[in-house]
């Protein structure tokens, strides 16, 4: 179905605030504003420095052109960056209803038209908590549209974790960082790919979110195994409170033989072992598994919503889902 593009606004900021480009050295500054955030709408702050540097070390993206610093004096009082298709935008829980909102979605897609490459769809848009009706009607009282749902799981503490036995053949253990590596990283974009919205990543993109994070943990890095081929993948990523599994895919021609399961477990294993009180995931509605992970157990903590746009450029005639 084709979608009606729209031309970018401009972002008009409130002229008591500067703005300015951002720089590597201010990644800690965009971290605090968004734990700010966070722990303002969802109660509890999550992201961390290496979450935040992950995204700025994706390949092509210049934090001087492709985020945004909002300034009340010295202070900074709102961020916004555009990694690709997909933004991340947050003004401080105390600056909020001052239209700084409004300004940076208007930077946001204009940014987004400038870095469309010509003849692609300019489209952007933003992951919100269900609960933030205010960034919701923004994001609304725009021409954002709903493109999927995401839900928070998490495995309370006091869930027995089973083990059932592997097929025949297939073992799950720590890949192999000398020589796993590509394999992981096809097993995985080649499952993500399976969705029908999914822009697919380069495997330097892949690597800066992954083996290339600067806490990177080789240990938690899963393989399933069979007849010496990596056919299934799990990451986790250790975070103050709980252990957080960050992917999991299982290649097509081995799913519904219980692997997707047995990453997880291992991942859940590790996680208890190191003293993690909980251990946590997201997935969304592109990917069919929310029962997977209901029948282990895991219980949803929040829902997020998707709002997305096409954008009026030079490089996008009618563009479409």
């Amino acid at each position: 179905m084709p979608h009606e593009s729209t031309s970018p606004a401009e972002p008009t900021f409130p002229p008591d605030l500067t703005t300015r480009g951002a720089t590597y050295d201010d990644i800690p500054t965009v971290t605090a504003l968004m734990r700010a955030s966070e722990e303002f709408d969802t109660g509890e702050p999550a992201v961390t420095v290496e979450d935040v540097e992950s995204e700025w070390m994706l390949p092509g993206f210049d934090p001087a052109v492709d985020a945004l610093l909002v300034l009340d004096g010295d202070r900074a009082v709102a961020s916004a960056e555009v990694p690709g298709w997909r933004a991340e935008a947050t003004v401080h829980p105390d600056a909020r209803g001052r239209g700084i909102g409004t300004a940076i979605l208007g930077w946001i897609e204009r940014r987004t038209v400038e870095r469309a490459d010509h003849g692609a769809e300019a489209r952007v848009g933003q992951t919100v908590i269900d609960t933030n009706t205010d960034a919701i009607s923004l994001f609304v009282r725009h021409r954002y549209t709903p493109r999927h749902t995401s839900w928070v799981l998490q495995l309370p503490e006091n869930v027995a974790i089973d083990h059932p036995p592997l097929p025949h053949g297939v073992v799950i253990r720590p890949f192999d960082p000398g020589l796993e590596e590509q394999q992981v990283y096809r097993v995985v974009e080649d499952a993500f790919n399976e969705w029908p919205t999914r822009v697919p990543s380069t495997f330097e993109e892949w690597r800066s979110g992954v083996t290339g994070r600067t806490d990177f943990d080789p240990t938690l890095l899963f393989g399933a195994v069979a007849d010496q081929e990596v056919v299934g993948g799990s990451f986790g990523i250790p975070y103050e409170d709980e252990g957080w599994v960050h992917l999991l895919a299982v290649r097509r021609d081995h799913r519904n033989r219980g692997l997707a399961k047995a990453l997880l477990r291992a991942t859940f294993d590790e996680f208890r072992g190191r003293g993690a009180p909980a251990v946590g995931l997201s997935t969304d509605s592109r990917t069919g598994a929310l029962d997977l992970y209901l029948d282990m157990g895991m219980v949803v903590r929040a829902s997020y919503t998707h709002y997305s746009k096409v954008l009026a450029s030079d490089a996008t005639v009618g563009a479409g889902s």
